[in-house]
């Protein structure tokens, strides 16, 4: 019996010293998080960030870099990433965020919770560690 799994990607996405943060319209609350997707058929996760990435935010990123894998947040999926800002400015797709914005260690919003990979990409960050 093998199980059907449906990857993600998740990616932090670093500009200078600050991140991305966004809101997903099907986040409950109003916590701040990053940009993630589903993977789709004949993609690398590698092509699945870049293309996440663009059409969520308008920015073209750089230097992909495994992190690691978490299901996520249902047995069927799995996410992955962080990256660099390359260029652009941001424009958001309004049927899936409704706020996005560079925030730095000082201006941080409210972000996910300990548990999740979203979580742990940020604390890395935060502990200079990415």
């Amino acid at each position: 019996f093998y199980p059907r799994i449906s990857p993600a990607v998740i990616v932090l996405i670093k500009k200078e010293d600050s991140i991305l943060l966004v809101h997903a319209r099907n986040f409950r609350g109003t916590f701040k998080g990053l940009v993630a997707g589903f993977l789709e058929p004949g993609e690398t996760l590698e092509e699945c960030v870049h293309r996440e990435v663009m059409e969520e935010t308008g920015l073209t990123i750089k230097n992909l870099k495994y992190f690691g894998s978490q299901p996520w947040p249902y047995p069927s999926g799995i996410m992955v990433g962080y990256a660099e800002y390359e260029s652009g400015t941001i424009k958001l797709q309004d049927e899936e965020l409704s706020a996005g914005a560079f925030y730095n260690r000082n201006n941080l919003p409210e972000i996910p919770k300990k548990l999740s990979i979203a979580r742990q990409l940020i604390d890395a960050w935060l502990d200079n560690k990415i």
